[in-house]
């Protein structure tokens, strides 16, 4: 059986077991105790915890039976106007959904829990549902949108503390790190989830230990892993966990397989084989028929091994789709072989084995090129309304920028007034061009001609930066020594000097002005420095010149190769959405976040601020948005915009790095 799918797929199914959020799970053994107590309970509030509790104790046994439990508490619910009784249910109906694989079922509910809970003020709730889908797009494996939604949870968590939510979601990206193949990481991760959950040696402790035995085996640490195989035997055992048992079990016969202890594969095989009938898993039943067939195989007890692979076919055959099946014929072969029967025969189900292997990869390249060309098309539809929310925001800092600049000295008016002008100028002329240009980009040549007006928009804020810097920044310069000198030789009243003390500080406040706009035009630290680092000593200039807690967090982007024009377009992308915030949203807490990997850029930016509603915001765009949306379009990339009002910002970029 190929090691690495199934592992991941029992780290996922194990991630859903005990990761799933849900509020106040029973612990195991428990049941009659709980049925006794609702024959007896009013239909209140208490019912509805008891109903859910049932159902937990069946969710993973009798899946049937969790959804008619689940369903009462949700009518009563509803009855009662019980708000978090609706959301449980959300949560749990939305875990039986995964364990039959309708993952798309599951999504649309946990994103009723997410607008309900939003609409209470009930932050808890919605990061608990986040967590959810987190959960859910990990079984989707789609790991970078998984990633997101485990991140937007822990800022929740962490808030209220509460260190057994915690627990989960780093749980939970140990799990994403670990199939992104980042072990270390993901050992990081498990290991403070372990801290926190392992005092109390519950479900939860349990689902923790599953994943760190996967990681462990994963950096060929076998001894630890298989340390840690036991202590999940023996926790499974404890708790009555025939799920996480079973998961243990098959752990124990991969080891054995991967480490040549071919007697010791039988003896797992056959307890796996008489705990999968309480499973109620045909797809369980089979890959238990599969082991007792490996071990019988290297027993050389071939009728019997013969026996058990057909029983696992069958099982295998009566599912919808099964990725063992491949596995199943390869072993099959083998057994013909090596009973020296048909050798044809055999060689069919290698055959059939590849077949399968290659129809599996065709449906998934087919799968995922349908849900991303959808989700492009999606974006693209929502793009107008969303850029329509920044209108006001670029108003204001444009008039914003030009009142501040008229404090300058009245000797330098001219020369700042003449720079304006050219700046203005300047750009009527990129907007015409990039209209030209973003009309007519089917062509190679005017594809071209747009390459060379964005490297030429980032010459000439070199070369007014530099203009500014050495000439009108050299001239106040003078005039402010000019001013000093003057000060030592003439002795004035108090009055003038008071006078003479203002005027030195409005020349002040002009020179940092004059740095502040050339550094924005050109910073320095893009030029000495890598993208991170520059990145980083912007975040932490506005940290130390705001009142804004900024966290600043970046995957791969280190060893990222990116040429000047991809730089330059991410960090002018994160210094206006940044300044925005600064300026207008009134936020406490702002996070940029960036994921780069071989084909694309993610960015992401979002801020606690006020928020706005994109439909009541007209008029036209700065120049500043305006570029900002020409390039991110050149480099054909997207930008999406999540607000409402008093729910702050969130902005997601993706920038591919695949065409030419």
């Amino acid at each position: 059986m190929n090691l690495t799918a199934s592992r991941l797929l029992a780290l996922f199914l194990t991630l859903i077991f005990c990761g799933y959020s849900t509020d106040d799970l029973a612990q195991t053994g428990e049941l009659a105790s709980l049925r006794q107590k609702l024959a007896t309970s009013k239909p209140d509030t208490n019912r509805v915890k008891l109903l859910d509790k049932i159902g937990d104790e069946y969710a993973y046994n009798d899946i049937k039976t969790a959804r008619k439990y689940y369903r009462d508490g949700y009518e009563l619910s509803q009855k009662l106007g019980f708000v978090r009784g609706i959301i449980r249910y959300y949560s749990s109906e939305g875990e039986l959904l995964n364990l039959e694989g309708k993952y798309d079922q599951c999504m649309a509910l946990l994103r009723q829990g997410v607008a309900l809970s939003r609409s209470r003020k009930d932050p808890m709730r919605e990061g608990i549902m986040y967590e959810n889908m987190g959960n859910t797009f990990g079984l989707m494996q789609r790991l970078d949108s998984a990633t997101i939604y485990y991140f937007k949870s822990l800022r929740l968590f962490e808030a209220f503390r509460d260190s057994v939510k915690l627990a989960n979601v780093y749980n939970n990206l140990s799990s994403v790190f670990t199939q992104t193949d980042k072990p270390e990481t993901a050992l990081t991760y498990i290991n403070r989830a372990i801290a926190i959950s392992q005092a109390d040696e519950d479900g939860f402790y349990l689902s923790h230990l599953v994943n760190k035995e996967a990681i462990l085996w994963k950096l060929h640490r076998r001894d630890e892993a298989n340390a840690t195989n036991r202590q999940i035997m023996a926790l499974a055992r404890k708790l009555n966990d025939t799920v996480a048992m079973a998961d243990a079990l098959e752990n124990g016969c991969q080891h054995d397989l991967d480490m040549g202890r071919f007697g010791a594969i039988l003896p797992h095989a056959r307890v796996l084989s008489q705990l999968s009938p309480s499973l109620q898993s045909p797809d369980r039943t089979a890959r238990a028929h599969y082991w007792l067939s490996v071990g019988f195989y290297y027993q050389k007890q071939f009728a019997d091994a013969l026996t058990h692979i057909n029983k696992a076919l069958a099982e295998a055959r009566s599912l919808t789709s099964n990725q063992y099946l491949p596995t199943y014929y390869t072993h099959y072969g083998r057994l013909l072989l090596a009973d020296s029967r048909d050798p044809q025969q055999a060689a069919r189900f290698f055959q059939l084995a590849d077949s399968l292997h290659e129809v599996s990869l065709n449906n998934t390249i087919v799968k995922t090129t349908k849900e991303l060309a959808t989700q492009y098309e999606t974006e693209k539809k929502e793009a107008t309304l969303r850029q329509l929310s920044l209108e006001n925001q670029n108003r204001k800092r444009l008039v914003s920028l030009l009142v501040f600049s008229v404090v300058v000295l009245v000797g330098a008016l001219l020369f700042f007034g003449l720079w304006m002008r050219n700046r203005a100028r300047v750009r009527k002329q990129e907007k015409a061009l990039y209209e030209q240009t973003f009309q007519q980009l089917e062509s190679e040549k005017q594809l071209s001609a747009s390459h060379a007006i964005v490297k030429g928009q980032e010459e000439e804020r070199s070369r007014l930066a530099k203009d500014l810097h050495d000439g009108l920044g050299g001239i106040l310069s003078s005039v402010k020594y000019s001013f000093q000198a003057m000060k030592q030789t003439f002795i004035l009243s108090e009055e003038n000097a008071l006078a003479f003390e203002k005027s030195m500080n409005l020349l002040d406040a002009s020179l940092a002005e004059l740095r502040r706009v050339s550094h924005n035009m050109m910073p320095e630290s893009l030029v000495r420095l890598s993208l991170e680092d520059a990145l980083r000593d912007y975040i932490q200039t506005l940290t130390e010149n705001t009142n804004i807690r900024f966290t600043y967090q970046t995957f791969g982007l280190d060893t990222a190769e990116l040429d000047n024009l991809y730089k330059t377009t991410i960090y002018r992308v994160v210094q206006e959405l940044t300044t925005n915030i600064v300026r207008h949203a009134q936020a406490t807490e702002v996070v940029v976040q960036i994921m780069a990997k071989a084909n694309q850029i993610n960015l992401t930016v979002e801020d606690n601020g006020l928020g706005f509603d994109p439909k009541q915001v007209n008029g036209t765009k700065s120049m500043g948005i305006q570029n900002l949306y020409h390039r991110i379009n050149y480099l054909k990339g997207t930008i999406d915009l999540q607000t409402e009002p008093g729910k702050g910002c969130s902005y997601y970029v993706e920038i591919p790095l695949n065409h030419d």
